[in-house]
């Protein structure tokens, strides 16, 4: 869910992940479902899924850092790619022939960077941005979002229209070519008076907006009322939805008018405004320290000077820039805030003033002067291309009617006395599509760039030193690919990973199946089959799975339920003193599969036990609990998952499938049950056994609370001996009844527990406390508190964990 490197930014790759489960669950056949993800793209009519699951290769790491080379990170992500796709389909340790031919293997340095041809070409940019949506993506609307799109469009296409008819009735004047010069120009806008801006929601720390009449000592500046606020430390009160907002634009200043009580003078003011998200622009008068809001010396709290007299009214006047308001951004919001003291609020809003001789916003030579030879990302790229690379003599007549019609629609004010109205209602439609667009979700996908790179050996795996020029290819030790040379596309070799008659894909793939199932292949090592990977136990039956898979159609579901139903596979795991002598990893399958459960099922089977799993299948990531200060340490300031922000209610208890992956700062409870990190491919995960993942389970908060609520369980859906209420807990979570031994165990823990509780009703109350869900109030704390330490002895068995 994140770039991988640097800030680490958050991105869109949760609907691609949606995609592999509806795929195992629809039991999409394996051969579609590898060339749907190695080059789904590029299927004649790509549909949508088949777009969404090329995202496969757009799950490597990527980085936006500065001091990044553009080619190093284009040659890094192909070998990624290359490696990756070798690795899981075909069990090969082909990142050896990066820098040399493989020591033990026949791949050479040749057949890597062949294959590597097929990914060289990728669309994606070296640099992600640190985007959400890095492109190439593909926006996933809905029926309704398309059709509220669509008519907007229109709306907007119409307006246009208008637009452009009333501009050719202009008669437009370069106010540089004027003598004398144009007067100044100069518009004042109120936008908090009497009351709030229309259809603003107040909101704040304190009462509502206090709109006083004229009474008493300090009457309004403006109209018939004022905004009064006293306090006795630092208070606010804000506006930020429902307003309509305003942008930004060169020559304007904002402004408000205050009036300090000389009696009763606070230590600082402050006005703070709204943008996107955040509060981030402030102006401070006054104290610097009284008002703790931003920092210091930075435009969350730019300092401008002292405190206002007291006794009249004053007027406030701020740059944007000096708080960081960039021309273009727009505002929503704005906050009067104060620390102590009483505090009179009026005529808030923002004036425009220009000279037309001077000004880029009313002179259109001005205006490309400006602009002329620069790189503007802000313009179109056919206007910027002609403003950057075409000197003003030898422009052709077509482009400078395009300069001038553009800088009339877009840029000049000129025209604003009758084309204010219809650019403003462009706006609000633009604003409205906007607004459409940020709730479709979208989704990483692959795609090739028209005109392919070449690709190189590179001598020693250096990214700038290529050597010979090699084509797209196969090794020559695997059967062909059909084509051949450089017209084969990723398709071509998507296909060739599944033929039939290449020997790796269906063999490394049941042996991954197996290897699910019993914990260990039939190839030990199912990351590497070459040479120094362990041979087969069983070469004839991963022969004969291998080819009973492909003649079944590649039928994912045919080929499990074959593997369940075997008598191989349904024996006891119970190992005996010979076993355990002869086979401790049990590779002659004389027994069952025993193994500790992979991290994201020993805390589904958590919750699941406990009632608290919230089954809904798909949807964006989840941040489940998790301990504090993770992400912080290694967080650049400027990354947006600089914070762990846990998430509440259904969330917590989410499949683990769907928890937000931070590669960075994984999460702690997946770690520790050795899942990986996801920065690279893991074919194979290690099984540890450490005393932290008892400490984990028995004392994190997803743990304890799955206790209390398995406990409540054992109280609510069991009858009322104790015993009996034991027994239908352990077979919930081991799936046996407990030995007389073990009953009697926990019988005991039962009454202590009990005991202690009934003595100590304050710790009963807290051990009931944990989490986030609440235990049924008719449940006496005592009992429940005691059950929850019987449950929270049971989830932590090793049965509860281990797959017998």
């Amino acid at each position: 869910d994140t770039h991988g490197l640097h800030l680490d930014n958050e991105r869109s790759m949760w609907p691609y992940r949606d995609w592999v489960v509806r795929a195992f669950n629809d039991n999409l056949p394996f051969d579609q479902f590898t060339i749907w993800q190695l080059a789904g793209d590029l299927l004649p009519n790509a549909t949508r899924e088949q777009q969404i699951a090329s995202g496969f290769n757009r799950c490597n790491v990527t980085t936006s850092e500065g001091g990044s080379i553009n080619e190093e990170f284009v040659f890094r992500y192909a070998v990624d790619r290359t490696e990756t796709t070798l690795a899981v389909w075909m069990g090969l340790t082909a990142g050896c022939a990066v820098c040399h031919d493989h020591k033990f293997d026949p791949i050479t340095s040749k057949d890597f960077y062949s294959l590597y041809a097929f990914f060289n070409s990728a669309a994606d940019p070296a640099m992600d941005g640190n985007r959400i949506d890095t492109p190439p993506i593909l926006k996933l609307t809905t029926p309704a979002q398309q059709k509220q799109l669509d008519e907007l469009a229109k709306q907007s296409g119409a307006v246009n229209k208008e637009i452009k008819t009333a501009l050719k009735k202009f008669d437009y004047v370069d106010p540089a070519t004027l003598n004398p010069p144009p007067p100044k120009v100069h518009r004042e806008t109120v936008w908090v008076d009497d009351n709030l801006p229309p259809n603003a929601k107040p909101g704040g720390n304190g009462t509502v907006f206090d709109f006083v009449v004229e009474a008493g000592d300090v009457p309004p500046l403006n109209g018939k009322r004022c905004f009064r606020r006293k306090a006795n430390d630092e208070v606010g009160q804000d506006f930020f939805t429902g307003a309509e907002p305003f942008e930004i634009t060169a020559g304007m200043k904002l402004f408000a008018h205050v009036f300090l009580d000389p009696k009763d003078t606070p230590k600082a003011i402050m006005l703070q405004f709204h943008t996107k998200d955040d509060w981030n622009n402030r102006a401070n008068w006054g104290d610097e320290k009284a008002i703790p809001f931003g920092e210091k010396a930075a435009r969350t709290k730019t300092q401008i000077g002292a405190l206002p007299k007291t006794g009249e009214w004053v007027r406030l006047e701020i740059n944007p820039a000096t708080i960081g308001l960039k021309a273009g951004t727009k505002v929503d919001g704005m906050a009067f805030t104060q620390f102590g003291g009483m505090v009179h609020w009026d005529k808030a809003g923002w004036v425009f003033e220009a000279n037309p001789a001077t000004d880029a916003l009313y002179s259109q030579s001005v205006w490309e002067k400006t602009n002329q030879a620069k790189v503007n990302k802000d313009y179109p790229k056919e206007i910027a291309d002609i403003l950057r690379s075409v000197k003003p003599e030898e422009r052709k007549p077509e482009q400078n009617q395009k300069l001038h019609d553009y800088y009339l629609e877009f840029v000049s004010r000129a025209p604003d006395d009758f084309l204010a109205p219809l650019r403003k209602q462009r706006d609000a439609l633009k604003t409205k599509q906007e607004e459409v667009e940020k709730g479709v979700p979208f989704t990483f996908v692959m795609a090739d760039l028209k005109e392919p790179r070449e690709a190189f050996v590179m001598t020693r795996g250096q990214y700038d030193k290529p050597g010979d020029k090699v084509t797209r290819r196969t090794p020559g030790w695997l059967p062909a690919m059909k084509p051949k040379g450089e017209s084969a596309t990723r398709l071509d070799l998507a296909k060739w990973v599944v033929d039939p008659s290449q020997p790796l894909t269906a063999r490394v793939t049941v042996n991954r199946f197996w290897q699910q199932l019993f914990g260990i292949g039939l190839v030990k090592t199912a990351n590497d089959f070459g040479s120094q990977g362990d041979p087969p136990s069983h070469p004839e039956l991963l022969d004969w799975l291998a080819t009973t898979f492909i003649e079944q159609g590649w039928d994912v579901k045919k080929f499990m339920k074959q593997l369940v139903m075997s008598a191989t596979y349904r024996q006891d795991s119970k190992v005996t003193p010979k076993h355990l002598a002869v086979d401790p990893e049990n590779r002659l399958l004389a027994r069952g599969p025993r193994f500790r459960l992979d991290a994201e099922v020993v805390r589904d089977s958590a919750l699941f036990t406990s009632g608290l799993l919230v089954s809904k299948i798909g949807g964006k990531p989840v941040k489940p609990y998790q301990p504090e200060n993770i992400w912080e340490p290694v967080a650049y300031s400027g990354s947006n998952t600089r914070f762990y922000k846990q998430d509440s209610g259904d969330a917590l208890y989410r499949r683990s499938l769907y928890t937000f992956i931070k590669r960075t700062a994984p999460a702690p409870g997946m770690t520790t049950f050795d899942a990986p990190s996801r920065e690279q491919f893991c074919v194979r995960r290690e099984r540890s056994n450490t005393p932290l993942q008892a400490l984990l389970l028995m004392n994190d908060v997803q743990y304890f609370e799955a206790a209390r609520a398995l406990a409540q369980r054992m109280l609510t859906e069991s009858n009322a001996r104790s015993e009996d209420r034991i027994r239908f807990a352990f077979r919930v979570v081991v799936g046996r009844a407990p030995t007389k031994s073990e009953l009697a165990v926990l019988g005991d823990t039962l009454k202590h527990q009990l005991a202690r509780f009934e003595k100590e009703s304050e710790a009963a109350m807290k051990a009931i406390s944990f989490g986030e869900s609440k235990p049924k109030p008719e449940l006496k704390p005592a009992e429940l508190a005691a059950y929850t330490m019987v449950a929270n002895v049971i989830l932590n068995l090793d049965e509860a964990v281990t797959k017998n």
